[in-house]
């Protein structure tokens, strides 16, 4: 098979592989009044940057699939999981810190400290 035709077969995939993609919406899982908006953008967002990892490993594994060596499939394999471990380790830092100012988001609303006294003020400590 020529080049072309691998060329082809690769802009086949990337398009099937990105309308597949499209479809692929799922329900919040921060429903409710306990949880911001902006709690669940960071998610569409986190979701959207998982997707386009995705997308971009499997076009790069199309394209090592036409090299007759195994080289480029091990480095894509590592230099992959390199990126999903980071895009991880990112994805999990940025919701713990959303999620920390959701909670004290609610904490102020229901008049509260984190240590679960009255906000207006913390009551004697018996001393």
């Amino acid at each position: 098979m020529s080049w072309i035709g691998y060329g082809v077969r690769a802009a086949v995939a990337l398009l099937a592989a990105s309308g597949l993609a499209a479809c692929q919406s799922t329900q919040s899982s921060f429903q409710g009044s306990n949880f911001s908006g902006e709690t669940r953008a960071l998610e569409k967002q986190l979701d959207a940057e998982a997707v386009a990892l995705g997308t971009a490993q499997g076009v790069a594994g199309i394209a090592a699939a036409a090299d007759p060596t195994p080289i480029s499939g091990l480095a894509l394999a590592s230099a992959g999981q390199a990126a999903r471990n980071a895009l991880m380790r990112s994805a999990d830092e940025r919701m713990k810190a959303q999620l920390a100012r959701d909670e004290q988001e609610l904490y102020r609303r229901y008049g509260m400290n984190p240590d679960g006294t009255p906000s207006g003020r913390k009551p004697a400590d018996g001393r």
